[in-house]
């Protein structure tokens, strides 16, 4: 018949036998199966593991043929319903490990070979030991101190009264010193975690999981920093729910691991709520640049050169040019979600889950692991979230969480490859002069401190030191696409959080030119389309100059006319507006207003050198504030999702009379966005290159810090030109007032006192 047949039959103990009219079903807790076949019940009510094979031939002897005895055996081995021999641990183990489909012989000689370690830090072992040993566990033994690290044991359980206990960094390197594998629990609090179990050289370690979650408690970090504690969570009681349920969650986990060398836990943590009993589990996730596991070399590079590769994308999506789906960069991110040990904490959708299925918007939060100096800084950083936006429900999902892990990446870790000098100590061919990255004016650094005062008001629009040359600062060698060659920019613009703004606040770490992708070109062009974008847009906005209208039954593309009747179903205009420069990369404002008193002008923007893909990132991004203003009340006032005052501020005043340069211009004829216009390469790196040639023929050179972090599958990158402009408020002289010029859109440059007063107030 083939294979060696399991020589004592036993029907799995998780299945129960029923006849029921010549049939027999095998009814498990999750499963049920029927046998059919001539006599197959009374061979059934034999296998209890007490007979051989030779045995159950004969007892069935003038009942059922031998041959068919057999035939019936290996049907039911080859479909797992049966094991081998009768089972000498105790019923609800054996259940367990037949629903496995372990051979309980191996099973109970591996719980007898085993040793399992149980240790508190700052807690009790309460019944957990004993615990462990009711479920089949012989040799389960309470230790602590030397007893621990002197002893031979397949596993160290270690409980705890928070994952963040002190003396857990020394229990760490003893851990891996010993290449022992071990394994957290919290039994205090009103959620039990059990999890992960770290494996040396396998799983991450308990830094790399510190890492990540002390960066999720900002709020304990602003109150114990001020404090000089450690960043705990306040202590929290024991009781025996908690012990219980610890049990519950815990055994599986140890059985499974000394069992088959591997759990549900290996690398995972599972928490279970106390008070509804909900479950989660996080992912641990190995980080290279580790301390204590890994190498802190592999944060950052030694060799900066940026060679742009070449091939071509297969996905086209709203969002460009891709090498794969959004659901397949989904699916490989997914596990960086998570409150506790996530770089992003969560994504939700906003406005109720877009009903509408066509205004789809996401929020994600992200591990924001940077100081706050402030409880204001504090209270923004935890509300903060990074958007998402797409014509898809996954498409804006994955840009929310692309977001969320770009802005993830570029906070100042520590780690990275600086140097420390004075920009008038280095050579100014090399470094970049931080005032052609900031832009602001002379005026505005004179009237900083008034303007600053309206932290309301200007709290995205800050002006802060004017650069000292003399000072001595961190630079970064990041690489110029333009010129082939390193250029140093100052470590503070790059990062988030960089420790050289507490002593000297010359620039804001903002987002421009940030950006991700699934490979290293795919975010360099995210990142030059947005320099692109605001450039645009500032020269547009704070000129207040009357553009080109584009006409959107120009577009052969069905979206585009259902997103037009959608919006006038909410008594909304919908129209889109040219805002392209002097770089010829198109970019568009898209822009909805109400026909009402309050008219809640709200406008989303867009570039990239395809124009259909830009005018979509346009509309997919008013789209993104279209929660902010959708609700009214039943005397048809605005219900604002937002309470950011600026914001508020605009809708409420703003208004189309006074703002024609909100509108197309009529003396111009609308754009026309055919077919195929552009004729985009699909060749990311010629399509990147090619932008970088439209930068270099106004005088732009294009820079690039790869931010990538070694943990996390997503290409991260700073992208700098300097000169461009970001549309939050910079004055300063250059293309602001140049560009309009040189297009022909003013026929002098617009002096600084007369630019639009109103900010960009997002």
């Amino acid at each position: 018949m083939g294979k060696r047949m399991i020589k004592q039959p036993r029907l799995r103990s998780h299945l129960r036998a029923e006849a029921v009219g010549g049939r027999v079903f095998l009814l498990g807790d999750m499963e049920a199966f029927v046998l059919e076949g001539e006599n197959v019940g009374p061979l059934v009510e034999l296998l209890d593991g007490t007979r051989d094979v030779q045995q159950l031939i004969a007892d069935l002897a003038g009942r059922i043929q031998p041959l068919a005895v057999l035939t019936q055996l290996h049907r039911f081995e080859a479909a797992g319903y049966i094991t081998e021999g009768a089972s000498g641990l105790p019923e609800p183990l054996t259940e367990w490990v037949d629903a496995l489909g372990l051979p309980t012989q191996h099973v109970e000689r591996v719980l007898n070979q085993s040793r399992v370690a149980v240790t508190p830090l700052g807690t009790t072992t309460g019944t957990a030991a004993a615990g462990l040993r009711d479920t089949g566990l012989r040799n389960v033994e309470e230790v602590a101190g030397d007893a621990l690290a002197s002893g031979s044991w397949d596993l160290v359980v270690v409980l705890v009264d928070d994952y963040l206990n002190e003396d857990l960094d020394a229990l760490n390197a003893t851990m891996l010193a010993r290449s022992q594998s071990w394994m957290l629990a919290k039994p205090t609090g009103t959620a039990t975690w059990v999890g992960p179990e770290f494996e040396p050289g396998e799983t991450g370690c308990w830094r790399c999981l510190a890492q990540r979650l002390e960066g999720n408690r900002q709020a304990e970090r602003f109150v114990y920093g001020r404090q000089h504690k450690p960043s705990r969570l306040f202590l929290q009681s024991e009781h025996a729910s908690g012990h219980h349920l610890l049990i519950g969650l815990l055994a599986p986990a140890v059985l499974t691991r000394l069992v088959m060398g591997r759990s549900e836990l290996t690398g995972v943590l599972r928490t279970n709520s106390v008070r509804h009993g909900s479950q989660g589990d996080h992912v641990l996730v190995r980080q290279p640049q580790c301390p204590a596991c890994g190498d802190p070399s592999v944060a950052s590079p030694a060799d900066r050169k940026i060679v742009l590769s070449r091939g071509q994308a297969t996905k086209t999506t709203d969002g460009g040019i891709r090498v794969c789906t959004a659901q397949e960069t989904f699916d490989r991110l997914q596990k960086h979600i998570s409150p506790l040990i996530g770089a992003v904490t969560g994504v939700i959708p906003l406005d109720g889950g877009n009903e509408d299925g066509l205004t789809y918007s996401y929020a994600a939060g992200h591990n924001f692991a940077i100081g706050q100096d402030s409880v204001a800084n504090l209270r923004r950083n935890l509300r903060s979230q990074s958007g998402g936006k797409g014509r898809t429900s996954i498409q804006a999902q994955v840009s929310a969480i692309c977001e969320a892990i770009e802005r993830y990446s570029a906070v100042w870790r520590g780690d990275e490859d600086v140097y420390r000098a004075a920009y008038n100590d280095l050579d100014s061919a090399v470094a970049v002069d931080p005032d052609t990255l900031t832009l602001y004016s002379d005026a505005q650094y004179e009237g900083r401190d008034e303007w600053n005062s309206d932290s309301v008001g200007h709290r995205l629009h800050v002006v802060p030191e004017r650069f000292d040359r003399s000072r001595e600062i961190s630079w970064y060698d990041g690489w110029s696409l333009t010129e082939n060659r390193p250029r140093a920019v100052p470590a503070a613009y790059v990062w988030y959080g960089h420790p050289d703004l507490r002593e000297h606040f010359f620039c804001l770490g903002d987002s421009n030119g940030s950006a991700s992708g699934n490979v290293r070109e795919e975010a360099i062009l995210q990142g030059l389309c947005e320099l692109v974008e605001r450039d645009s847009v500032a020269i547009w906005w704070y000129n207040r100059l009357t553009v080109p209208g584009v006409a959107l039954d120009s577009i052969d593309d069905p979206y585009v006319a259902t997103l037009e009747n959608f919006y006038a179903s909410l008594d909304r205009k919908l129209w889109v507006l040219d805002i392209t420069s002097d770089l010829g990369i198109p970019a568009f404002a898209a822009c909805t207003s109400r026909d009402h008193d309050v008219e809640d002008i709200m406008v989303g923007f867009g570039a990239h050198p395809d124009a259909r893909t830009a005018l979509s990132r346009a509309l997919t991004e008013v789209n993104q504030f279209l929660p902010t203003v959708r609700r009214r009340d039943a005397d048809g006032n605005t219900l604002y999702w937002h309470d950011d005052p600026a914001l508020i501020s605009w809708c409420k005043e703003a208004k189309l009379a006074d703002n024609p340069w909100l509108l197309p211009d009529p003396a111009q004829p609308l754009r026309l966005i055919p077919e195929g216009e552009g004729d985009v390469s699909r060749d990311l790196g010629a399509c990147v290159q090619s932008c970088v040639e439209a930068a270099a023929r106004v005088g732009l050179e294009v820079i690039v810090a790869d931010l990538t972090r070694p943990e996390i599958e997503l290409s991260v990158v700073k992208v700098m030109a300097p000169g461009m402009r970001h549309f939050w408020r910079r004055t300063g002289p250059g293309r602001l007032y140049d560009v309009p010029v040189q297009m022909g859109r003013r026929g002098s440059p617009t002096a600084e006192s007369e630019l639009n007063p109103r900010n960009v107030f997002f």
